[in-house]
């Protein structure tokens, strides 16, 4: 047999028995914190656990995942169903920790044409700015994510954001320097609903002996794995220049509908500038964002003729008897005209030799301590706060003219190995509003608490 006969039996062989070279991998991080809020507790928060594979057929073919398990602690469902002299019964119980949730943020496959051309398909992270494709949490000095990425987001929607869609990406050498690019259409980010139940008992002597309430609100979520959600694809894409090491600087941009198909068509676009430069020992990392939703009253007016009144009510009870109320409500949330934010890092990493036969040095190769600073800023305008609608009519859209959401951090970070991080963080964030409630989701504040100041430490670790 010839030697490129042999080869070739390799690479078959390989192909049915799976990956040649397959890696399990991931990584974890946990928080402690502390904040003045009234509402507010000293807690331990599991921020996430997230499941990585990586697997290589062979030197063009790859495929990865990322599972992620966000403040999970279980998850538990009962089903039964009986039949006798009584008739026939079905039950379903669901049970599981607060706050937990279980996302896919990554699956893709990928297809090497050549060496500076990739073809990508599959849950791809929308390359919108650089936290949304480098956003695990090893490889930031502070315990909280951005709030252009996260905690306000300027992004259409929170990060991570991965959607479904196929596309290309690469590296290509330039005189200039590696030139990476990322061009992609997805599903796109879409109005979803979110349904909310509750239960509630009145005191004795009511008439009404019970109170449910159903809610669903509708705002941007990322786009359906399933279908698509709107019959139309997205398109965004990032360009970075790499002239050296330690130094990068991209430009990215999204657009695509953002309302379902049975709403007027509106689009959503963004654009972002960040970038990475080393100067002198310090590392200065940035992201600025702008998102524009277009005509905010329009997509309003169409909701409302969609959805046609904003609550029912109804009573349910032998008449003359106890009742139990059940209201409805339909809701529109989550939406501003325009969202305008930046961060920018400030990192020095060092190592003082006096502390390598300590605890913090012995046994690793290359510790250090990095001092980080961050600010950060986000601008929200006419941001919708309430929602009336009846008869297929908008009756009264309130919106807030313009606000601001302020946060400074300052923190150290010592790692031991590159890819562990141990963090100690004091950060102060505020608005020009009565209340930061609303412009976050992560700030439970009261009504007329504007400012948080929070302590917190954590770590963040790979496995």
């Amino acid at each position: 047999m010839k030697a490129s006969d042999s080869s070739q039996a390799d690479d078959n062989a390989s192909v049915r028995s799976g990956a040649r070279d397959f890696h399990i991998g991931g990584y974890g991080s946990i928080r402690a914190e502390t904040n003045n809020l009234d509402a507010d507790q000293d807690t331990f928060t599991f921020r996430r656990i997230v499941l990585t594979g990586d697997g290589k057929i062979n030197d063009r073919l790859e495929a990865y995942f990322e599972l992620e398990f966000e403040r999970f602690g279980e998850i538990e469902l009962e089903k039964s169903a009986s039949a006798g002299a009584d008739g026939f019964s079905a039950g379903q119980a669901i049970e599981g920790t607060n706050g937990s949730e279980i996302s896919m943020e990554q699956a893709w496959a990928r297809y090497r044409v050549n060496d500076s051309v990739n073809l990508d398909m599959g849950a791809l992270l929308v390359p919108l700015g650089r936290f949304n494709i480098n956003h695990d949490d090893n490889q930031w000095n502070l315990t909280r994510r951005t709030l252009v990425d996260r905690g306000a987001p300027v992004l259409p929607t929170k990060a991570a954001w991965p959607e479904l869609g196929l596309g290309f990406s690469g590296l290509v050498e330039t005189q200039a320097g590696l030139v990476d690019y990322r061009l992609y259409a997805v599903n796109g980010v879409n109005l979803d609903f979110a349904f909310e139940g509750e239960v509630a008992a009145e005191p004795n002597g009511s008439s009404t002996v019970g109170v449910s309430k159903f809610e669903a609100e509708f705002a941007p979520s990322r786009g359906g794995f399933s279908n698509d959600l709107n019959g139309n694809k997205a398109i965004t894409g990032r360009l970075a220049l790499l002239p050296q090491s330690g130094q990068e600087l991209a430009i990215s941009g999204y657009y695509g509908r953002y309302t379902p198909d049975f709403m007027d068509s509106e689009s959503v676009w963004s654009v972002a500038l960040d970038g990475l430069h080393s100067l002198g020992g310090f590392e200065i990392e940035y992201e600025v964002v702008h998102t524009d939703w277009g005509n905010i009253d329009d997509v309003a007016a169409s909701f409302a003729s969609a959805a046609i009144d904003k609550e029912v009510e109804a009573k349910v009870g032998a008449e003359g008897g106890e009742t139990t109320e059940i209201v409805s409500e339909i809701t529109l949330g989550g939406l501003a005209e325009s969202r305008t934010g930046y961060w920018i890092e400030a990192r020095y990493p060092f190592w003082p030799e006096a502390l390598d036969n300590t605890f913090l040095g012995r046994g690793f190769s290359n510790p250090s301590l990095e001092p980080t600073v961050r600010m950060e800023q986000v601008v929200i305008r006419n941001r919708v706060t309430g929602i009336e609608f009846s008869n297929r009519q908008v009756t009264e859209l309130d919106k807030e003219e313009s606000s601001i959401v302020n946060r400074a951090t300052v923190g150290l970070a010592y790692r031991p190995v590159p890819d562990w991080v141990i963090s100690f963080a004091t950060e102060y964030t505020w608005t020009d509003e009565q209340t930061l409630a609303g412009l976050t989701n992560f700030i439970p504040a009261g009504e007329n608490e504007n400012s948080v100041l929070a302590f917190s430490t954590g770590v963040a670790y790979t496995f």
